[in-house]
């Protein structure tokens, strides 16, 4: 018996609720309750974000103890990754092997996911995640790592295709964070979207370092370029800070300027007037106001129970989480092979997206839509209403997805 499976046994672990992510391998039918080990950076550069993805855990917990999504009682035990891989990684198997944790999940950190999944892979565990960079459902993809997040391709076909679909431009260069995320976001930009649009130039891309806080040099190469769209493939804090520069140098009055990744936290700091620009647009991996009634149920108990809005990354980890624990239950208990058989093509309960979202068999990434946004005037805003939703793909796997042979994911 393992640590973990004796933890269970003998209850020796305490569990608190928290978020979603990584299955164990071991109920098996011997214990009463199931334990998720949640791996949640709720400090460091995206601690606010990761509180609003605890809380989307918590809520996903609670609601599926009372649905009886597993068929018996989940717990969790949250852990702080401070989005950093080493951290991570000790944290994850320290939820394995002291709490008894029978499946991880959490984070929304591509490095981390990359971490957290080789792993959930080695000690032949669930781990359901969060993260954008291509390789974690491609040539990195792991058996037992499920991703309920967009990727990089996902993200990217939001903002910059609707562009390109609308006619906004003829030639683009981007401006891109230098770590996984945002070089899987350059490269599919330049491959793929790019040249799959007739008399569109490519003019090149200028990498900035995580955590950089001046763009002037990066701006000024994407304004010298000539380009008439400009893409920021930027995240969190960098996202904002290079939408506050474009706006100061007026980068906005000449170029049409999207960003690939775009949540209220991003909204409340970039400000109204730069939001509702008539030349900025944004992708969202979901957004609180989407149409579809699971959507507006799950946003309005998020409301009640936490007093702000949901995070599309909760978002996808409270859907993620649930669906889980769902295939536990179809399972009769965590057995790893079980359980991974359940989840693949499994559609994502509950149906945040509306469009049919499901873990695909072939890279376990979710099927879900990135939304197009774009900011509502500032007279218009009442609470955390930043967006209205130009776009929502019915079927992303065809238009927003890579192909299953394209991932270059092999399990």
């Amino acid at each position: 018996m393992s640590r973990r499976s004796y933890l269970k046994a003998t209850a020796g672990g305490v569990a608190l609720t928290a978020t979603a992510g990584c299955i164990g391998e071991g109920l098996g039918g011997g214990s009463d309750t199931i334990t998720i080990g949640a791996t949640i950076p709720t400090s460091g550069p995206y601690g606010t974000i990761g509180q609003n993805q605890k809380e989307g855990v918590e809520l996903a917990v609670q609601h599926a103890n009372e649905d009886d999504d597993a068929g018996r009682e989940v717990e969790v035990v949250f852990k702080d990754t401070q989005t950093d891989t080493q951290r991570a990684t000790q944290v994850a198997r320290d939820l394995l092997n002291e709490e008894g944790a029978d499946f991880l999940a959490g984070n929304f950190s591509s490095s981390v996911a990359l971490a957290i999944g080789e792993l959930a892979q080695r000690e032949n565990v669930i781990y359901t995640c969060v993260g954008g960079s291509n390789a974690i459902t491609g040539e990195q993809c792991r058996a037992n790592v499920f991703n309920a997040g967009n990727s990089a391709v996902q993200q990217t076909s939001g903002g910059l295709r609707y562009a390109l679909e609308e006619g906004l431009g003829e030639s683009v260069y981007e401006i891109s964070a230098d770590y996984s995320w945002g070089q899987s976001i350059q490269e599919w930009n330049e491959a793929e979207i790019v040249p799959s649009y007739d008399g569109v130039e490519y003019l090149g891309n200028t990498y900035v370092d995580f955590g950089a806080t001046d763009y002037s040099q990066a701006i000024t190469e994407a304004r010298n370029s000539g380009a008439d769209i400009i893409s920021f493939n930027l995240f969190a804090s960098n996202h904002v800070q290079s939408a506050q520069q474009a706006g100061d140098f007026g980068l906005l009055e000449d170029h049409i300027c999207v960003w690939p990744a775009t949540g209220i936290v991003e909204a409340e700091q970039i400000g109204q007037d730069i939001l509702s620009h008539e030349n900025f647009y944004a992708s969202a991996p979901w957004y609180w106001e989407h149409d579809t009634s699971e959507a507006e149920t799950f946003a309005d108990a998020f409301y009640e129970e936490y007093d702000t809005r949901p995070l599309g990354f909760s978002a996808s980890m409270y859907a993620g989480v649930r669906t889980t624990l769902k295939a536990i239950s179809a399972a009769d208990g965590t057995e790893t092979d079980a359980v991974r058989s359940e989840m693949e093509d499994r559609e994502l309960f509950p149906q945040l997206w509306g469009v049919g979202e499901r873990f695909r068999a072939c890279d376990h990434r979710a099927s879900i839509a990135t939304l197009t946004v774009k900011g509502r005037p500032g007279s218009e805003v009442d609470g955390q209403n930043f967006f209205e939703v130009l776009n929502t793909p019915q079927n992303p796997e065809e238009t927003q997805m890579r192909t299953c042979d394209e991932t270059g994911c092999s399990f």
